[in-house]
């Protein structure tokens, strides 16, 4: 979506909560500041190494403006690297009264080398907080984190927990196991004790699986479509595997990645809960989902709007709108 396309009178009927601004940095630089000395030097010298298998290609051939909006490049760098832009363009013209912000690319969640992953995300939330959380009281950081090592994980949840200004938790939907599987249950457990819930945002490099059940596609629509049965895969995961049985208090939220397929997934699962109950004893419950979902589209009209009053500065921790 364009700016000429965009309803003339947001700005004065409408105030919302945005769930999913990506921000981004113009050039690898500009995290330097937040990084030792030797991951400075080897983001340099060697660079990431991303989990996808379409080496030296887009992980989404042929996507157009590589999925960013024409009218929002700013004059040095990539969309979303420009704070003032931002404002004018979106917080300002939409009446965005809060904005959650989801760090993906290049933030450490999909980095092999897991050293350089850690300082990688530490770096990327330092400098979520001071060059977009301080300047912009708006917006909200998310707590960036690799979710292939647990321990590094939890230890920067909890350095971050007493921190307003991080609502949330970011890993990859696409880890290497499955979410439900254990590995990844400290996680899980850091974030109910730091009460805030773990975020998931559609896509990712897929570890070198196939995006799609029969195979890479050659298209992003192709892609694009696969996202949704990604979701549903991942929330099956940590369904049956017991994620919601050993961590009751546990919110997780489904961004971009649609919600008309959730009242057929749960009657599936509600009608093979017999059948998982006698396979995994340790499931007591019948399944449930402690999940809601993100809604993506142009700026509804007023009589479509909605506030959440309860997000502010000084509100607990892990009180995030997700409408």
């Amino acid at each position: 979506m364009n700016v000429p396309f965009q309803h003339a009178g947001a700005s004065q009927h409408l105030m919302i909560v945005d769930c999913d601004i990506h921000p981004a940095y113009r050039t690898p630089a500009d995290l330097h500041p937040f990084l030792p000395a030797r991951w400075r030097e080897h983001m340099t010298t060697f660079g990431e190494h991303l989990r996808q298998g379409l080496s030296g290609q887009l992980a989404w051939p042929r996507m157009m403006a590589a999925g960013m909006r024409l009218d929002a490049f700013p004059e040095a760098g990539p969309p979303g690297s420009d704070l003032e832009l931002m404002r004018r363009q979106h917080l300002d013209a939409n009446g965005v009264e809060y904005g959650m912000l989801m760090q993906l690319s290049r933030g450490g969640m999909e980095e092999r080398n897991l050293d350089f992953a850690a300082a990688l995300s530490r770096a990327v939330n330092d400098w979520q907080l001071e060059e977009w959380v301080k300047p912009e009281p708006r917006l909200r950081a998310g707590i960036v984190v690799p979710q292939e090592d647990a321990a590094f994980a939890v230890s920067e949840i909890e350095r971050r927990a007493n921190d307003p200004a991080f609502v949330q938790i970011l890993i990859s939907p696409r880890a290497s196991d499955p979410l439900g599987h254990r590995r990844y249950w400290p996680i899980y457990e850091a974030a109910q004790r730091c009460r805030r819930p773990i975020a998931l945002h559609v896509q990712g490099y897929s570890g070198g699986h196939a995006s799609t059940g029969s195979g890479w596609p050659t298209y992003y629509m192709q892609e694009h479509y696969a996202t949704t049965t990604g979701m549903q895969n991942t929330v099956t995961s940590l369904v049956f595997e017991g994620v919601f049985e050993r961590f009751p208090d546990l919110k997780v939220v489904l961004i971009e990645g649609g919600f008309t397929w959730v009242p057929s997934l749960c009657w599936r699962m509600d009608k093979h809960w017999q059948r998982m109950r006698k396979e995994t004893p340790d499931l007591k419950r019948p399944p449930r989902l402690n999940t809601c979902a993100t809604i993506a589209g142009s700026p509804p009209s007023r009589s479509r709007s909605r506030r959440f009053p309860h997000i502010s500065p000084t509100s607990s921790p892990g009180s995030v709108g997700t409408g």
